[in-house]
């Protein structure tokens, strides 16, 4: 069984993996006397110093094991800490765990599935989504956004659409409270998460606004909320015609806020136009348990001898930030 020495961000959904709830399993420590006995290592980019504390922390290094660059943000936040220079990472690492998807390891925060093929998924990846919301809903969109780091214009495109419809932001960024901020490193379910069920009764669309837009970045913001019968406003620089079935979100991208501000209500006056954006429920459903699941997708290529081919990521900042493609509208 693959053994990983990893640093403690992802520490809480360690138990996913030590109850075997993944289809591969391995074995991850944070104990630093056990890295030279690790079949890989972990290495959280967001925590790195510099290079000469990084090669000095890890010591010498065996050209076998594979050194994982793992980040879940993007190149413009991802060194907001220690203000380590990409450049300088040049070299260092053989491993790419990150949502690009020509990453190494591709962190998928969920997906969607034909129902039919969901039994194949591992039981504890299951969730049934709400196909119908009974409530009788009243407002119309409604943002969840604790992250005012505004590198993807959210928060202006978000003023501007408030002149033409009903938009209620909750979180640090907003007017409205409830709960605690939900990132991928925090323990909670989507499915029974009080806040999203409080807002599935109330609005009609949820503003599922990545906090950058660069290529192929979404986070567990747009997978949490397909378990509602809500309909997703989307902005990002994913490609969401293959991450959601057709014709069941809308893209604010190809719309300024005018044109949006038409588009929602249009729907919100339509009862079969709307309905017709959440008839993909009857066909297909969400799979996401929080940020557990990106382990799970890790320990399966560790059983992978591929993974261990000698690779080395000699223009590291090219990789990450040039092929990043981000367009900073901050």
């Amino acid at each position: 069984m693959p053994k990983l020495i990893e640093n403690k961000w992802l520490e809480s959904h360690f138990e996913d993996i030590r109850a075997h709830r993944c289809p591969h399993r391995c074995y991850i420590t944070t104990n630093i006397s056990e890295l030279t006995t690790s079949d890989a290592v972990l290495i959280h980019l967001r925590s790195v110093q510099s290079r000469g504390k990084l090669l000095s922390d890890l010591g010498p290094r065996d050209s076998n094991q594979p050194w994982v660059m793992f980040e879940p943000e993007t190149h413009l936040v991802s060194n907001n800490v220690f203000h380590a220079a990409y450049k300088s990472l040049n070299g260092i690492f053989n491993r790419t765990f990150h949502h690009r998807r020509d990453s190494d390891v591709v962190m998928l925060h969920g997906f969607v599935v034909r129902r039919t093929d969901a039994k194949f998924l591992p039981r504890n990846w299951r969730r049934e989504p709400i196909l119908q919301s009974n409530a009788p809903r009243n407002k119309m969109a409604v943002a969840f956004i604790s992250n005012c780091h505004d590198h993807s214009g959210r928060l202006k495109y978000i003023k501007s659409l408030r002149k033409y419809v009903k938009v209620d932001v909750y979180g640090k960024c907003g007017e409205l409270r409830c709960g605690q901020s939900r990132y991928a490193q925090h323990q909670y379910r989507a499915d029974t998460d009080p806040c999203m069920i409080l807002a599935s009764k109330q609005y009609l669309f949820y503003l599922a606004f990545e906090n950058a837009i660069c290529r192929d970045y979404v986070t567990e913001k747009l997978y949490n909320l397909l378990f509602y019968a809500m309909v997703p406003v989307v902005l990002g620089g994913a490609d969401y015609t293959k991450l959601l079935p057709p014709n069941s979100y809308v893209d604010a991208r190809e719309l300024n806020p005018i044109e949006l501000g038409r588009k929602l209500t249009y729907l919100a006056n339509n009862p079969e136009a709307y309905n017709s954006m959440l008839s993909w429920r009857e066909y297909y459903q969400p799979s996401t348990v929080g940020g557990a699941r990106v382990l799970c997708d890790l320990c399966t290529k560790l059983n992978d001898l591929n993974f261990y081919r000698y690779n080395v990521y000699e223009d590291f900042e090219k990789w990450f930030v040039d092929e990043a493609n981000c367009i900073n509208k901050s």
